[in-house]
This record gives C-alpha cells, sequence and structure tokens, in this order.
C-alpha cells in the first residue's frame, strides 16, 4: 500500500518491538489497522462525492440544454429579434376587424374615352411617336410600295421596322460632342471640317 519493502516492514516490526511492550503490541496492531481503515474508508468516501458531485453537474448542464432545445421556439426567436418592443405588430394590427363587401366599396365610374391626337405633320415627329392609328381624315392613299423595298441598303440582320426607323433618322445624325472637330491641312494650314453642327 504505501510501497514499503519488506526489510522496511521488518524494521518497523522491530522498532515496535522495542518500544511497544509485546503484551501491548496486539492492541496498537488493532489500533493502527483501524486508523488504516478508517482513513481507506473516508478516502472512498470523498472520492465518491467528488465522483457523484461531477455527475450532477454535467447532468444538470446536459439537462438545462435539453429543456433549453425542448422550448426552442424558432418563431419567438426571430420575432424577438426583428421585433423586440413589439413596435412593428401594433402598427400592423386593426383596431376592428372590417369585413368588406362588394356593395360596400365605392362605384368607380368608367374611364373616359381618349381625345383624338392632334393631327400634327408625321415628318416632325419622331418615327417611334407617330400614332399607330389611321388619322381621321381622309388622306389620298398611295399605292404601298413592295414591304422591304426601302430597306435595301440596311443591313440584314436588323430587322425591317429598325432598318425603317434608321433610315429615316439618319438625316439627324451627328458626331457626338465630346468628340474633337475632324481637322485637314489646307494650304500648309490646319482647317477644320464642317461636320454639320452649328456652323461647324
Amino acid at each position: 500500500m504505501f510501497d514499503f519493502s519488506f526489510s522496511e516492514i521488518a524494521l518497523f516490526v522491530m522498532v515496535a518491538m522495542v518500544f511497544i511492550r509485546p503484551k501491548d503490541l496486539p492492541v496498537a496492531i488493532r489500533t493502527l489497522s483501524n486508523g488504516l481503515k478508517a482513513m481507506r474508508r473516508m478516502a472512498a468516501e470523498f472520492q465518491s462525492h467528488v465522483d457523484e458531485m461531477v455527475r450532477e453537474a454535467d447532468l444538470s448542464e446536459a439537462r438545462d440544454q435539453f429543456r433549453d432545445l425542448k422550448n426552442f421556439n424558432l418563431r419567438d426567436r426571430v420575432t424577438k429579434a426583428i421585433d423586440g418592443d413589439n413596435s412593428i405588430r401594433r402598427s400592423l394590427e386593426l383596431d376592428t376587424p372590417v369585413k368588406a363587401s362588394a356593395a360596400d366599396l365605392p362605384k368607380v365610374p368608367p374611364a373616359p374615352p381618349l381625345p383624338p391626337p392632334p393631327l400634327t405633320d408625321l415628318e416632325t415627329v419622331p418615327y417611334n411617336a407617330r400614332p399607330q392609328f389611321e388619322p381621321a381624315v381622309d388622306l389620298p392613299v398611295e399605292p404601298e410600295p413592295e414591304p422591304n423595298d426601302d430597306v435595301v441598303e440596311a443591313p440584314s440582320i436588323l430587322p425591317p421596322s429598325t432598318a425603317r426607323r434608321l433610315l429615316h433618322e439618319r438625316s439627324r445624325w451627328r458626331a457626338p460632342d465630346i468628340l474633337p472637330p475632324v481637322r485637314a491641312i489646307h494650304a500648309g494650314r490646319r482647317v477644320t471640317i464642317a461636320s454639320g453642327k452649328d456652323g461647324e
């Protein structure tokens, strides 16, 4: 138990025989063994109490976590995180529930008919702003040309309607104002070539 060798135990016995009288030796041995048993019992009891405390601490913590998981409510957690003071819920609640029927709703008058568009010179109106209906005034009817004769010079990848619009708007095209004017050297001087912009 205490890691004593045989020679050390024999030395203890001889010292005990010298100091303890032989008639008191059985009582001393009994007292020593009872003391050792009491110490072992106390150590075992202490160890069991420590083990029980550790077990209870672990179990109570696990029990608390399990109870928290059992009572976990995701909806309440999200609601509490988003609307902690219930101001959003209160703003969305109605004071009295109202059941409206179709008869209770106000009658909406039908929309008035659209006025006819003013007659304008169609050449001054951009292509995409032109009315898509026939004018009310009888205009002389011109024979319609072949469907795609007017877009022969346009690239074939463009739809005919886009090609017609681009050909119509070509006269108004000009270079962006951010580009510098084109210059050429004439008689040793730089001369700006007119680009169609306001006298340039």
